[in-house]
């Protein structure tokens, strides 16, 4: 089953679970260290490995549930009508088959792990509660050395410290950008820039976002972080006044709050005034195909003010869920980013191919692409013979911060201890 079906299917055991009233629960899991085995082994062994185990997780769950491949290695099981207590049962009799496989490789034979996180609903939550608890689950069972399975009450101190330190560093203006660079892989240029989110701990630490954005999903403090993120990089742009690209997220949970969104359109056109700039403005709003997905209208409805000013539109991530070009169709997307898992295989023949295509389609919608996380020279090398447009990446540069911000950042988050306040930006409340 495809990730689109999977998609439905989700949203189909919610709707049901809304009206009976009974639970319903979902298990996520991945196979440990895949990238490892498909270096190893390679493509075609690797590809035969996910088969497998996909075929044995439909045998296993059965009439129970529905099963299928929710990305590179992840796979996701939706149980209706279903305790937390029988999906854990249940993650155990997969876990059990899984092990059991023994897939002949050449002179070898290959088993396999996989660390599993399950999530069960509450009656309160939206399918994407479930699907962040879920995420963070196994995302947690990874973190605690992999083939094990683990609930949500596993997260526990761990998520809660992280949404405390998370919503002191909002409430104290230590959530700062990082910036990373994006070349024009044709000139070898610095074209645009990323905004990505970082926290300044009172101890002068840097935390990137794979630190806390489980955290943010899960308390709903991602929307507070894309309108910090998004409101620096404005000041940024209106105070240094240069002409490349500047490029920030919009997630799902600010997309749910037209009211900011109305705030930070006014503040867009505060800084970009018609009377001294072009039609199109050097802002691109990036979004993912999961952040679509939920309500493809809305979304279109509440991004269309933006548009229409002449901000451009980023399709995230593309190339590593729904991936469906019915977006493109649907909305005036002006980038399109190349997910950076299809970037690291993109040596392997099959995906160079994906990626010639996705080229391609771009090029004749007139659409420039950008490759995310680029490492290698290989990569560069490869991508350019495709005729991908722009790139970013540890091979290009990382993402920096200010330090000199992060310094003030912090020093005035000391002076907020001992009741010191300073003038910010107003933060945004949920209306």
């Amino acid at each position: 089953m495809s990730r689109t079906l999977l998609g439905k299917a989700l949203k189909l055991a919610f709707l049901r679970s809304e009206k009976s009233g009974k639970p319903f629960a979902v298990i996520l899991f991945s196979i440990d260290r895949f990238r490892l085995l498909n270096h190893r082994f390679g493509y075609t062994l690797a590809n035969r490995t996910l088969k497998r185990v996909c075929d044995v997780a439909r045998a296993t769950v059965g009439r129970a549930g529905i099963v299928g491949r929710w990305g590179n290695d992840e796979f996701l099981c939706i149980l209706s009508d279903c305790t937390d207590r029988n999906a854990k049962a249940l993650a155990r009799a997969l876990d059990a088959a899984i092990r059991g496989l023994a897939i002949p490789a050449e002179q070898n034979v290959i088993t396999v792990t996989a660390s599993f996180g399950i999530a069960c609903s509450t009656g309160s939550q939206s399918v994407q509660d479930v699907m962040n608890t879920a995420d963070e689950t196994l995302y947690e069972a990874k973190r605690k050395g992999r083939n094990r399975i683990l609930g949500a009450e596993s997260l526990g101190r761990r998520i809660f410290q992280m949404g405390g330190l998370l919503e002191a560093a909002l409430r104290e203006d230590r959530v700062v950008p990082a910036y990373q660079p994006i070349v024009d892989l044709a000139s070898g240029a610095i074209v645009a820039e990323e905004a990505l989110a970082r926290i300044v701990t009172v101890e002068g630490q840097i935390l990137g976002a794979d630190q806390f954005i489980e955290a943010a999903g899960q308390f709903h403090l991602t929307y507070k972080i894309d309108w910090t993120v998004l409101l620096s990089a404005l000041n940024r742009r209106e105070a240094h006044n240069t002409d490349i690209v500047h490029f920030v997220n919009i997630s799902g949970d600010l997309l749910g709050h037209p009211q900011l969104l109305r705030e930070l359109l006014t503040s867009t056109k505060n800084r970009f005034p018609d009377s001294s700039n072009a039609h199109v403005k050097p802002l691109v709003i990036e979004v993912t195909e999961r952040e679509l997905l939920d309500d493809m209208d809305t979304a279109r409805e509440r991004l269309a003010p933006f548009i229409d000013f002449g901000v451009q539109l980023a399709l995230d991530d593309f190339g590593s869920g729904y991936s469906s070009f019915q977006y493109l169709a649907d909305l005036p997307i002006s980038f399109l980013k190349i997910d950076g898992r299809l970037i690291s295989r993109i040596a392997e023949p099959k995906v160079l191919s994906i990626v010639r295509g996705i080229q391609a389609v771009a090029a004749d919608l007139g659409i420039i692409t950008l490759a995310e996380y680029v490492e290698r020279e290989q990569q560069v090398d490869l991508l350019r013979r495709v005729g991908v447009n722009w790139a970013q990446g540890h091979y290009f540069g990382p993402a920096i911060i200010d330090q000199s911000v992060a310094d003030r950042r912090r020093a005035m988050s000391v002076n907020w201890a001992q009741g010191y306040y300073y003038q910010k930006e107003p933060s945004p409340q949920t209306p």
